[in-house]
């Protein structure tokens, strides 16, 4: 209970109270006219029995016109109403994704971890799309429904229209209750098959080579067969839950019934109102069905949000240092260690220290830990031991953003989305000018590049700027990671596919340009160029 509570209380405050009304209100006014539709034809149908003169069937028939209008209008604005809320909170739900997505990847352990965990929090985030729609406008429907219904029955029944609450609980409990002994046991296999389906079709060609594939397409049928059986073990659990209802109802709608017709022959109760009184009950066993699934989709709900707000946890608040004193490190490492696997560590007890201006290089075999070193230095991941202070704060006590907003870097193998240079630009730095955009792109070497482009920084560039030579791409992050006001410029192989002079020039360029702007220098590279302008080499 506690864990569903804390996975549902994140969803229910994605969307403003304001937003669910409309739904809810429209859902309630077409169930009361479905029912108020059934009562009075049931009224209709029985005083016109009698011969009574027309006019008095005149309110009658007014009343099953106006309840079927409404029905409609309201069953329309319901769809509406609810549908426009599945949308926005799925909207609300992907901008969660993608920040909670942003704060923890790429994650240490792997491509392949890291698909994985993506694909539970894409599926995830599906299954939660409607939970609003499902898992929560039909229980608060149906229960004012009950509720209603049981206060005007129970002058006339007393304590058995207490049946109508129970049977609404049943109808949200018996699921859970059936169902939850062997939860989702397909959801489980479902991940193992669509592992191996992948594996096989992706290797097919080396596995038939290698005389393999039939083996493997044995263990991938007794993989299928597993999950046909476990889906067949979930959807009989699920009949059996669905059947054990209808008994229910069934019981409690004869029992009802009973006690409406000893107050009719009691004489308490006339037989037009036991008429109406039936149909009510018999419209009102509708209502109950979508109950079921909502109590389904409400566990899935629980099991697909849990992961989602568990991705990152938020850290105490702490504001970022203005600039550090000269007796202050600008970057100071500690004692790092850092391994993707424990076994081995890539890092073992490294300290080094960098004071503002002090431009420095880190150099290695490849290999060794230098994309690594950026990657723990802009909080991709924590280490795991050892301490990285950033002008005199503690990293282990920044928010992820806080530390990164120490460095303006471009690693290796990232990724640039479709667009004109300017739109580039301004997607990383929100309201940059034209004339920053152009003085960044001279700094970085690409002045000439754009002149002979006829639409200058309206140029469009294919995704991840596939269009330009290997040397534009580099000069195009350099420029990028220059555009951003951080203390620290950190590059990663910024002289990559580029000659001699134009190396040179760039480096020159991006130096003075840092020393302008009494900023900070950390470069990756293999250049020999760039380890002779720094004033501080790091060998891994």
């Amino acid at each position: 209970m506690k864990n569903c509570l804390a996975a549902i209380t994140p969803l229910l405050k994605l969307m403003a109270p304001s937003a669910l009304l409309p739904a809810a209100l429209a859902a309630l006014a077409s169930a009361l006219c479905a029912l108020s539709l059934m009562g009075a034809a049931a009224w209709l149908i029985t005083t016109a029995a009698l011969q009574p003169p027309l006019a008095a069937l005149a309110l009658g028939i007014t009343i099953v016109r106006a309840c079927g209008i409404g029905r409609a209008v309201f069953r329309y604005a319901d769809r509406y109403f609810s549908h426009r809320l599945a949308f926005d909170s799925y909207t609300a739900l992907q901008l969660k994704l993608y920040d909670s997505a942003a704060a923890v990847l790429p994650l240490r352990e792997g491509p392949v971890a890291q698909g994985q965990w993506l694909h539970r929090l894409t599926s995830g985030c599906q299954v939660l799309r409607d939970f609003y729609l499902r898992a929560l406008l039909p229980p608060l429907v149906s229960l004012l429904l009950i509720l209603l219904t049981t206060i005007l029955l129970f002058p006339v029944i007393g304590l058995m229209s207490c049946l109508l609450p129970l049977l609404f609980l049943a109808h949200l409990l018996v699921p859970l209750w059936r169902e939850s002994a062997q939860p989702c046991a397909s959801q489980q296999a479902a991940p193992a098959y669509r592992s191996a389906l992948l594996d096989t079709a992706e290797g097919r060609d080396e596995l038939q080579l290698a005389g393999s594939l039939a083996a493997i397409t044995i263990r991938l049928d007794a993989h299928a067969q597993r999950l046909c059986s476990q889906q067949r073990q979930d959807d009989s659990a699920r009949i059996t839950s669905d059947n054990l209802l209808q008994l229910a109802s069934v019981t409690v709608l004869i029992l009802l019934l009973a006690s409406l017709s000893g107050a009719a022959i009691a004489q308490t109760l006339s037989f037009i109102e036991l008429a109406v009184w039936l149909l009510i009950l018999l419209a009102l066993q509708t209502e109950l069905p979508p109950l079921a699934a909502a109590a389904r989709s409400l566990r899935e709900s629980k099991t697909a949000a849990l992961p989602l707000w568990a991705v990152h946890s938020p850290l105490t608040e702490q504001k970022t240092a203005a600039t550090p004193t000269a007796a202050t490190p600008l970057l100071a490492v500690n004692q790092l260690t850092f391994g993707y696997h424990p076994e081995v560590p890539i890092f073992n007890g490294l300290s080094f220290t960098i004071t503002t201006g002090q431009h420095t290089a880190v150099i290695g075999d490849s290999g060794s830990g230098k994309t690594t070193l950026a990657c723990l230095l802009t909080a991709c991941w924590p280490p795991d031991s050892g301490s990285i202070s950033l002008g005199g704060l503690d990293a282990g006590k920044l928010t992820p953003t806080q530390q990164r907003s120490f460095f303006a870097a471009c690693l290796q193998g990232c990724q640039l989305p479709a667009g004109t240079i300017r739109s580039l630009f301004s997607q990383f730095i929100p309201g940059i000018s034209d004339d920053t955009i152009q003085h960044c792109l001279q700094t970085a070497q690409l002045t000439a590049f754009i002149h002979q482009q006829p639409q200058g920084l309206d140029t469009e560039l294919t995704s991840d700027a596939t269009n330009l030579s290997g040397g534009q791409r580099s000069r195009l992050l350099t420029a990028l990671s220059l555009a951003r006001p951080a203390p620290i410029l950190l590059l990663d192989e910024p002289t990559a596919g580029l000659d001699a002079k134009t190396s040179s020039a760039l480096l020159t360029a991006v130096l003075d340009e840092l020393d302008k702007q009494q900023r900070t220098l950390l470069v990756i590279t293999h250049d020999p160029l760039a380890i002779d302008r720094v004033s501080q080499v790091i060998r891994l």
